[in-house]
């Protein structure tokens, strides 16, 4: 009997005797599915499962993109209006356009680490959307302001309304999608963020009307709770088996001993603490500083960064995605950023192409977040609590320095040069680096240790088979 067992071991590892054969074949086709992968994610799937992927896209992406660009939109309306005449309508002086920015901060960093807590409580389904109304509400108000602290007070709300939104979309895009399929599906939430960025306030008003409200149909939970119509019941069942045959665990809600378990592991210490890198958008007030520029073009010209940026992140979602890479891409966006803030904090010598193109290249930052965010959600699936919860504590992280760092470092009566603002962004890049750096090497250490540990499993195992055999 332990003949038998020896051949099938050997079968096993080996191959049949006609396996040789089949590889060429086998290559080839490899090679067809690995294209058809690449291209989009689900075209190699069965019937079934590329119904399921398909409705996903449909009804998340489209409503959380649309959403998000709507809320670009708005955001940068402020700086285009500021530069648009704001500044004498509201006789807005000193840095208190920096503080329009702050105040949009603080309310942004207040509400993202509570939401993620209470929607492991209250459905996503109904808390975000409900979210939603408040945010159109504040933000046709703010059209009736007549002073800067009437502003303040819309754009704290307007913040405190949008912190609910970014970590709870990553949340559900982690839970519904696989490996394969997650860097792609945040790069294009993403970059539909800075699509808005590049449209003028007209369109504001017709967002507003057509997604008022689709968040409560549109917005799926997640597999294990979910209950929207446009999903059937085997559908339903298939999405929970996605998730489990990724190593997704269960839901679970929030507990104080829950978050005891979270503080005790390295992932939130350094997943939270990589996510400070500042880089500042400026650009509209150097050329304003030129005198010779209209304000069409002062408005237009920065918009570039924002379609750099969307480039660069879908490229970002698509290679990581057809690589199975993560910091690789995180580190080269990294790299980009820091030569262009060297040259925009050097200032003085660097030729006035060079600093243009610096402004244009910060546009490679962001778009590495999502890639970021997939690192999270994919060393975090096996703990959906420790999951949601550092999803809402990197982003809450990051915008808390933005809060008071751009009003130190970057005093809009330094305009248009920032020496202070663009040297302590070298600074925070190299630290981000530093802690990227961390993270991956704790990630490998993590991932030998299980490996090991399942070796020895398994040489266990053996050691119990073969003296099996051998009895028998």
């Amino acid at each position: 009997m332990s003949h038998d067992i020896q051949k099938k071991t050997i079968q096993t590892e080996g191959g049949s005797p006609e396996s040789g054969s089949l590889t060429s074949a086998s290559e080839k086709k490899s090679l067809r599915l690995r294209i058809r992968e690449i291209v989009w994610d689900s075209l190699d799937r069965s019937l079934e499962e590329r119904k399921l992927i398909f409705k996903l896209d449909i009804f998340i992406l489209t409503w959380a993109g649309f959403t998000y660009f709507s809320k670009n939109l708005n955001s940068g309306n402020v700086s285009n209006a500021y530069v648009s005449g704001m500044k004498e309508d509201l006789n807005v002086v000193g840095n208190e356009y920096q503080t329009f920015t702050t105040m949009w901060t603080i309310g942004y960093v207040i509400s993202q680490i509570p939401s993620q807590l209470i929607c492991t409580r209250i459905r996503p389904s109904l808390w975000c959307p409900s979210w939603e109304l408040l945010w159109v509400i504040v933000t046709f108000a703010t059209a009736a302001v007549k002073t800067p602290y009437q502003l303040y007070a819309c754009r704290f709300l307007v913040g405190l309304a949008e912190g609910t939104f970014y970590p709870a979309v990553h949340t559900v895009l982690g839970g519904w999608y696989t490996k394969r399929e997650l860097a792609k599906r945040a790069s294009i939430f993403f970059a539909s963020a800075f699509v808005g960025s590049m449209f003028s306030g007209y369109l504001q008003a017709a967002l507003y009307t057509g997604m008022d409200g689709t968040g409560y149909y549109a917005l799926p939970d997640l597999p294990s709770n979910t209950r929207v119509g446009w999903l059937t019941s085997e559908e339903k069942q298939l999405a929970r088996k996605r998730m489990i045959d990724g190593g997704k665990g269960q839901d679970k809600p929030f507990t104080w001993s829950g978050i005891r378990r979270i503080l005790g592991k390295w992932h939130f210490w350094v997943y939270t603490a990589y996510y400070t890198e500042n880089i500042g958008g400026y650009m509209n007030l150097w050329l304003k500083s030129f005198k010779t520029y209209s304000v069409p073009q002062i408005n237009t010209y920065p918009t570039v960064i924002n379609a750099v940026t969307i480039v660069t992140t879908l490229s970002y979602g698509w290679t990581s995605d057809a690589l199975q890479l993560r910091s690789p891409i995180v580190y080269f966006s990294l790299t980009v950023c820091l030569f262009a803030a060297l040259n925009l904090a050097i200032w003085d010598g660097v030729p006035f192409g060079l600093k243009w193109a610096s402004f244009y290249l910060t546009g490679f930052a962001q778009g590495s977040g999502p890639i970021f965010l997939t690192m999270v959600n994919e060393a975090c699936a096996t703990d959906t609590l420790e999951r949601k919860f550092i999803l809402g504590t990197t982003n809450s992280v990051a915008y808390a320095f933005k809060a008071w760092i751009p009003l130190l470092t970057y005093n809009t009566e330094k305009a248009p040069r920032f020496l202070l603002g663009n040297s302590v962004t070298v600074g925070l890049i190299a630290c981000a680096a530093a802690t990227l750096t961390l993270a991956v090497w704790l990630q490998r250490r993590d991932a030998a240790c299980s490996k090991e540990n399942n070796t020895e499993g398994q040489g266990d195992l053996a050691i119990e088979d073969h003296s099996w055999a051998a009895m028998t």
